[in-house]
């Protein structure tokens, strides 16, 4: 199954793991994941208080894909996502702000965007197109009882008013469910909490490390007190303060807050019979490689050899 694919910036650099454990996980799953050519970075989100400029980005991606024959895309990064997502949206919308999309990507002699393409989660894709007993076929090593909190983060089903029916079929933007449906079809437990959704304050990273500190600190700390042996995330935004700077969450809020951390796609790479490293588990700097080596220590039974 050929299917086209926004990387995005972080995942080729410091968020390798989410990269390298989706195309593990994609080729177990008989699918053929083609890069957008000469893809760019989406904005990240830091440009949306510039009106019109905050598209030239997703629309000039959005124009590439159309332009090597393909009308929809996997996105696993949910700021990218989002951002794409809102693009394409306000181009559908048409009027005048699809002419100045149109007439910016022609100034700068980029491909046209002529069309609305198609933009879907990597989640959701694996859910609603791969299906969940596709992927049961493929788990090995059952993650039972191994406790897991999901985590959505705020950009994966917000504005809904944004995205499509296909993008949503089967979920609900209030209160998602994917990666519950997807994690208990692992074998793993599914832990649920009440910072499923909350905003782990991204944009303020770098620029206040109080607010992130603290916003992090509450998303960790509630997810470990409902008794989550790991935290499993979509965003590598989101992983910024969660995973690699979760000691300024600790500083913020103490100890609760110290809990692995990991992407969804290694946990089913896991599942999958993959060894950790395979999927890059110690570019983790929560100790989520410890976490996982003593899971798979306690097992009754070897990974399958590779």
């Amino acid at each position: 199954m050929k299917t086209a694919y926004f990387p995005g910036c972080s995942l080729k650099t410091i968020d390798r793991a989410y990269d390298v454990s989706t195309r593990v996980i994609a080729k177990d799953l008989g699918m053929t994941l083609v890069d957008v050519e000469d893809y760019s970075c989406c904005g990240a989100g830091e440009l949306k208080g510039e009106g019109l400029k905050s598209h030239f980005l997703p629309a000039r991606n959005l124009a590439h894909l159309l332009a090597q024959g393909e009308n929809e895309v996997m996105v696993s990064c949910n700021v990218c996502y989002h951002e794409l997502s809102r693009t394409a949206y306000t181009f559908d919308v048409g009027g005048k702000v699809r002419d100045d999309i149109a007439n910016m990507l022609q100034e700068a002699d980029e491909p046209s965007l002529t069309e609305k393409p198609s933009v879907r989660n990597t989640l959701e894709y694996l859910v609603n197109v791969v299906g969940l007993d596709t992927i049961a076929k493929h788990v090995k090593v059952p993650l039972s009882g191994l406790r897991v909190a999901p985590y959505y983060g705020c950009l994966y089903h917000r504005p809904g008013k944004m995205l499509s029916s296909i993008q949503i079929a089967g979920e609900d933007t209030e209160h998602p469910h994917f990666m519950h449906d997807l994690l208990k079809t692992l074998g793993a437990t599914v832990v649920s909490h009440p910072a499923e959704t909350t905003c782990c304050g991204g944009k303020n990273l770098l620029s206040d490390d109080r607010t992130s500190g603290r916003l992090t600190g509450r998303i960790l700390s509630q997810a470990k007190s409902s008794g989550a042996d790991v935290l499993s995330l979509m965003c590598p935004k989101c992983a910024g303060g969660l995973d690699a700077l979760q000691l300024r969450a600790i500083n913020a809020v103490g100890n609760s807050a110290e809990l692995p951390v990991m992407y969804y796609t290694q946990l089913i790479g896991i599942a999958f019979g993959h060894r950790p490293e395979e999927l890059y588990v110690g570019d983790m700097e929560s100790n989520a490689l410890g976490t996982i080596q003593q899971f798979l220590s306690q097992l009754e039974y070897s990974l399958p050899p590779r």
